[in-house]
């Protein structure tokens, strides 16, 4: 795998993306201020997980929405620290624009970013029919591209999302300098493969999604997973992306069954019913086996209730990853922003 580090420039379209890139989170404390501690624990427990080629930052799970700037770029550094040679850091663009994307990306380059996870720039309700029209969306890339001079990996949504690219537009991508890569996370192996096929020779293709799914898109061909679950454990995932790129069956079964909990239990499978967050889920899973602070979340997203803790728990006995004889979790005390 070519990914260079941060002491070598990257050249863009040599750049491949290949194994698992854990979409990390953001621990805050009592008055809703960055952990750092916490911070860096958490980026230094996934980093060095044998296996894992990168962690994306500043993405959905690592509530980018509610990140300042200035945050955005400590994440960055933090977790350019925490990266070993030869590791990526992938920071999140979300923005509604070329200028505040720009303004973006170049800070969090400067901060030691490699690459950058490019949110759909039209998730708006004003511009929401531009994702539709080519022309826009390849403009939007090329100037990002062109002006920061990194490289970018598309974040293709669900269909259901009412922002996702048509299967021609990422063609079209594909054909710029600096896209390299594709966050696939469309719901239905329906979607996603026309996009593998299309795209498997052109860029490096990341299978995105937190349910049983993702297991049928490793099966039919990616390079690798940018997933927010691997979070939890990232050696199951790491396991699983081994044994789906050696089609060993039986291995992929014995994986996935430790797997499925983690899935339904936090994640309901991607397939949300609960108003609570699937943000504050996998932070309450990292809390319960030890591995992060709390799981507070920044409003407006909500804080996990005590069914979805106890359930959590649940999941994660069946994972193997918490002790039967360990005590329940009580609720944490927050205080307003």
């Amino acid at each position: 795998m070519n990914t260079g580090s941060s002491a070598s420039p990257i050249t863009p379209k040599r750049l491949l993306l290949r194994g698992l890139f854990p979409a990390t989170l953001t621990p805050f404390k009592e008055d809703y201020s960055l952990d750092l501690p916490g911070l860096r624990k958490h980026l230094g427990d996934v980093a060095s997980t044998p296996g894992v080629s990168g962690i994306a930052i500043n993405a959905a799970l690592g509530e980018v929405l509610q990140l300042s700037l200035a945050e955005q770029v400590q994440v960055t550094r933090e977790a350019a620290q925490a990266c070993k040679p030869g590791q990526l850091v992938i920071a999140g663009v979300c923005s509604n624009g070329a200028k505040q994307a720009i303004e973006t990306a170049q800070a969090v380059k400067a901060a030691g970013a490699h690459a950058l996870l490019v949110f759909p720039p039209f998730d708006t309700r004003t511009y929401r029919r531009l994702i539709a029209h080519t022309p826009s969306v390849v403009a939007f890339f090329r100037e990002l591209g062109e002006t920061v001079d990194l490289p970018l990996v598309i974040f293709q949504y669900p269909l259901t999302s009412g922002c996702a690219y048509s299967v021609e537009t990422l063609n079209a991508l594909a054909e710029l300098p600096h896209v390299v890569g594709i966050k696939a996370a469309p719901g239905t192996m329906a979607a996603y493969m026309p996009t593998w096929d299309a795209l498997r020779d052109k860029l490096s293709v990341l299978a995105a999604w937190d349910g049983p799914v993702l297991v049928e898109k490793l099966e039919y061909g990616a390079h690798g997973a940018l997933i927010g679950i691997s979070n939890i454990a990232p050696e199951l995932w790491v396991e699983l992306l081994d044994a789906t790129s050696k089609h060993d069956a039986q291995r992929v079964r014995t994986v996935f069954a430790r797997c499925a909990p983690i899935m339904s239990s936090v994640w309901e499978n991607h397939q949300p019913t609960r108003i609570t967050s699937e943000v504050s889920a996998t932070k309450e899973a990292l809390v319960q086996m030890g591995m992060f602070p709390s799981s507070r979340v920044r409003p407006p997203l909500l804080e996990v209730t005590d069914k979805v803790r106890a359930e959590i728990r649940e999941g994660l006995i069946q994972a193997g990853l918490l002790d039967t004889a360990a005590k329940p979790r009580a609720a944490q005390t927050t205080v307003a922003a």
